[in-house]
């Protein structure tokens, strides 16, 4: 499993410029349906996406076409995590 943490980079009507477009990416991507969450941070200076991914270079060519990265509006940090611990109704996560 993958967390990707996003930070703009650019100011807030830049990133907001390209929103629609990452929205459409998030949705339509050969990988949504291996997108678990995604989420904006409440400070508005970034966001999260949880992904399912087979490869640290699947997660890589991922984050090349998302816009904020074609935009240059973000950066972008991958942690890779194996899920320990789930709630209930999320065992499918596990493993």
């Amino acid at each position: 499993m993958y967390l990707i943490l996003l930070t703009y980079i650019r100011p807030l009507p830049e990133v907001e410029a390209v929103l629609e477009a990452h929205r459409a990416y998030l949705r339509e991507a050969p990988e949504a349906a291996s997108i678990v969450l995604t989420g904006r941070k409440a400070t508005r200076d970034g966001g999260l996406v949880m992904l399912r991914a087979p490869s640290r270079a699947a997660v890589d060519d991922f984050i090349v076409r998302d816009p904020y990265a074609t935009a240059g509006v973000a950066a972008f940090e991958v942690i890779e995590f194996d899920v320990a611990q789930v709630g209930a109704g999320l065992e499918a996560l596990k493993g």
